[in-house]
């Protein structure tokens, strides 16, 4: 979403005249979530609506993705939009009547490979660190930077003014604190991490050049957003390696040189690190972890064996999986079941059978990138600043940001075990005192903006404005954040103005909601803590202590009499936050 912004701001310009884009179609498939109610694809139906008043028309009628449709979510609505109204435009404008969907050629690939003579083994455990390689890997990984990060100079200080539009190269992180904070018999593992940062050793575009003379004083800001890049684990890889066709595994280990053949290019191809090996490159930036797409299965037909008895039948089994007419068959076998690209690899035997036409540059072109994934920070960098702990020694330039994070792993149908790549990479992080850049991490702005920080006076330790913060489950991240951010703020000021410590407990309400109070109500120590002090007032939901379930829009309503959310939103004008899922949100 960060990439649309500037396109947004300009397609809003009042200055446009209205004929700009007249004599040009577009067509559009919106996705979302019907429990969002009124906001149901709220941001793909403004954009219809101002591309109709600058006078683009219609190709064919809007298209509505829901995540909740049965047999396949939006994959279900966009088979039937594809097929109703997309598919019966295009196919009424030519003439031609062989469907170019069921070519058996392969699409020629943008990537020319050298393989180096001799395999080579790293020295340092984390490979992509090695001399060889380093530079092709720091370039790669600046790529998935968010056009929103902020930026930070050599000593991890935040430029207040970042420059216009370019990425720049993560942070190095390490896991210093690594803690479940469910109950150890409970079905959800969800843990506390705690991750110190540092700036890279070396800087690309988008960096500063060390002066620090322009920077906020803050590294980040409560509400902020880490946004992480995950790598594969070894055994994974091995076993993706394993179901390929022995004339790519025998060069597994290989030094290889990756040219982009630009006029065969195009964005819906990776642009892989340079420099590398095979291994290297599906450890640190394919995604072989994730579920194979229907248009991937289509690409990966054409490779089979037809020297292989299996051949013909398996090329002809991948195109059906590919079919919008085969969607049910799609979403049995590949989102129910959560298969991989290794799953469905081993299951297509065909594809590593000599005679196999998968080759390196063939590997390359149909792989996804790893994409970053983002997590509510749920710190406070003022308590950080309170506490003394934003470095741990006067040298070291770095500071730490916590998260709290839901492991997601289950079981299918057909007892298949799955586990999310992000969630599960860093909850098997070991943590450690020693620097270790295990992590590449940037921070950009979340949705938490504009906390208000204004106490009343001088004298005061209260705010002018209240905040009521909603969460449940891992929703609480970032209420926590705001929480201590606010505690913090407030001790300081105490501090400064020489007065004493009265808060007002309704200045900072939390409404937290999870489903047993001994089993995953996240941080509750903590809250206990700071309710004793008057400095937060704690409502709770655990919905399944008891027959009635409790969620917390109820506990909304029935507060203060059926008081609480008049009195804060009306009478004193307070802030509200709401943090977890869409229909609890809505509820809210």
């Amino acid at each position: 979403c960060d990439s649309i912004r500037d396109t947004w701001k300009t397609l809003l310009q009042k200055s446009l005249p209205k004929n700009l884009l007249q004599g040009k179609q577009f067509a559009l498939f919106c996705l979302g979530d019907r429990a969002y109610g009124p906001q149901f694809c709220a941001g793909g139906r403004k954009l219809a609506v101002r591309l109709l008043q600058l006078g683009m028309g219609r190709y064919c009628d809007v298209g509505y993705g829901d995540d909740n449709t049965p047999n396949g979510g939006v994959f279900r609505d966009l088979d039937d939009w594809t097929e109703q109204h997309l598919l019966t435009k295009l196919t009424s404008k030519t003439d031609d009547s062989e469907d170019v969907t069921t070519t058996e050629m392969a699409e020629e690939s943008p990537f020319e490979v050298t393989i180096g003579d001799e395999p080579v083994v790293s020295l340092v455990k984390d490979a992509w660190r090695e001399d060889l390689y380093e530079a092709s890997f720091r370039d790669y990984f600046t790529q998935s930077c968010p056009v929103t990060a902020y930026h930070y100079d050599s000593h991890t200080s935040r430029l207040s003014e970042a420059p216009f539009k370019t990425k720049t190269t993560p942070l190095l992180g390490t896991v210093v604190d690594n803690q479940r904070i469910t109950a150890a018999d409970w079905e959800q593992d969800t843990r506390h991490i705690e991750i110190r940062l540092e700036s890279s050793s070396t800087k690309t575009n988008g960096t500063s050049n060390g002066d620090n003379t322009n920077t906020e004083t803050l590294s980040y800001c409560a509400g902020d957003i880490a946004t992480i890049l995950p790598f594969n684990s070894d055994d994974e890889v091995t076993r993706f390696l394993s179901v390929l066709p022995d004339s790519i595994q025998q060069v597994a280990d290989h030094p290889l040189s990756i040219q982009i053949i630009e006029s065969k290019w195009n964005n819906s191809f990776a642009r892989w690190p340079s420099n590398c090996t095979l291994r290297y490159l599906l450890k640190y930036c394919a995604d072989i972890h994730s579920l194979p797409e229907r248009e991937d299965l289509r690409a990966l037909a054409v490779y089979c064996s037809l020297e292989s008895e299996e051949g013909a039948g398996q090329r002809s089994k991948l195109k059906s999986l590919s079919e919008t007419s085969d969607a049910a068959l799609f979403a049995d076998y590949i989102l129910r079941e959560k298969r991989s690209w290794a799953d469905v690899l081993y299951d297509f035997a065909s594809l590593q059978a000599p005679g196999s036409k998968l080759t390196l540059e063939a590997l390359l072109q149909i792989l996804p990138p790893i994409r970053p994934r983002d997590f509510s920070i749920a710190s406070a960098p003022s308590k950080a600043l309170l506490d003394g702990s934003t470095t741990p020694k006067d040298d070291d330039d770095s500071f730490s940001l916590e998260l709290c994070v839901a492991v997601v792993e289950g079981t299918t149908r057909l007892g298949r075990n799955y586990h999310g790549l992000c969630s599960e990479f860093l909850s098997r992080m070991v943590p450690t005192k020693d620097f270790k850049p295990l992590l590449q991490v940037w921070i950009r702005p979340g949705t938490f903006g504009r906390l208000p920080r204004e106490i009343v006076d001088d004298h005061s330790s209260n705010f002018s404005i209240p905040v009521l913060c909603v969460g449940a489950g891992t929703g609480v991240a970032p209420m926590r954040g705001l929480l201590l951010e606010r505690d913090a703020i407030r001790s300081i000021a105490a501090s400064k103005n020489g007065t004493p410590l009265t808060p007002d407990e309704n200045d900072n309400i939390l409404v937290f909601g999870c489903r047993k109070q001994k089993s995953d109500y996240y941080y509750k120590d903590e809250w206990r803590a700071m309710e004793q002090g008057n400095r937060v007032r704690v409502l709770t939901a655990f919905s399944r202590d008891q027959v009635a379930k409790i969620y917390v829009q109820k506990v909304l309503k029935d507060s203060d009499d059926g008081k609480l959310i008049v009195k804060h939103l009306l009478e004193k004008n307070g802030a509200l936050y709401i943090a977890g899922g869409p229909r609890m949100a809505r509820a809210a």
